[in-house]
């Protein structure tokens, strides 16, 4: 991956990268109260039609004035666009998504673990995870793993995801641990059809994608999401900041006003 796009990341990241504690899911159903939702409606094509923009989905056609396109950039690719939108997609491929995988764990009877204590795996091995004991005094452990490890544990399924997470942690804290720990949830970003994997990385030399990715089409179609982010990529606050950047300017093309810059 592109150093630069790493050193970037690494000087925006601070302490203040909450988790959400009732999930992000909670955080964006009350972030939509109100709005009109149509969930399980992908979106075939997006084009230009006459002074506004035409969005045709699997639920029937959509008309308006403008549109803010939010897939990750492995979505990017199952949308047709007109006009065309060579120069977005070649800068969606210099922007291809990573692969993380996460387990969540209960456990069972009483622990001494401290909140939010970290336990990892096998520093010097590829196949390892790095494990989140009690996030938020619960009696769980999340076990995080990434790269082609992840990518053999998804295409493993589900089970054999879990047992190699419980082996690890049986091999660190000991054989009896292995009747405490149940599973609780698994991640398999990859194989969502709408994602496609986790968040996006700029190739070596390729990190301007980022900003090339989110160059507005016909002043009517404006992309956001991590990816177009120049600091925060990876994060759902830089999605978010990309997203009101993207709506601010949305605003300046219906008013005709120029968006304040930033």
């Amino acid at each position: 991956m592109s150093l630069h796009d790493h050193a970037a990341f690494d000087a925006a990241a601070s302490d203040n990268n909450w988790r959400v504690r009732e999930g992000y899911g909670t955080a964006v159903a009350r972030a939509s109260t109100g709005l009109d939702l149509r969930l399980s409606t992908p979106v075939r094509a997006v084009a230009l039609a006459g002074d506004g923009v035409r969005v045709t989905t699997g639920g029937g056609i959509v008309e308006a004035r403008c549109a803010v396109v939010t897939v990750s950039t492995a979505a990017l690719a199952d949308i047709a666009f007109a006009p065309d939108i060579r120069d977005h997609r070649a800068a969606a491929a210099d922007l291809p998504l990573g692969h993380v995988g996460k387990v969540f764990l209960a456990v069972d009877g009483p622990t001494e673990f401290p909140v939010d204590g970290h336990l990892r795996g096998h520093p010097r091995a590829l196949c390892s995870a790095s494990h989140r004991l009690r996030p938020f005094g619960w009696r769980v452990i999340e076990s995080y793993f990434g790269g082609p490890y992840a990518v053999d544990l998804e295409a493993a399924g589900e089970a054999a995801t879990v047992a190699a997470m419980v082996d690890e942690l049986v091999g660190l804290l000991g054989s009896s641990w292995r009747a405490r720990l149940r599973p609780l949830a698994v991640s398999r970003w990859s194989a969502e059809p709408y994602v496609g994997g986790a968040w996006s990385y700029a190739r070596p030399g390729r990190r301007d994608g980022r900003r090339a990715l989110a160059v507005p089409i016909a002043g009517r179609i404006f992309l956001a999401g991590e990816a177009c982010a120049l600091d925060d990529v990876g994060t759902a606050h830089g999605a978010y900041a990309s997203g009101v950047t993207a709506a601010t300017a949305v605003i300046a093309a219906l008013t005709g006003n120029e968006p304040p810059a930033h």
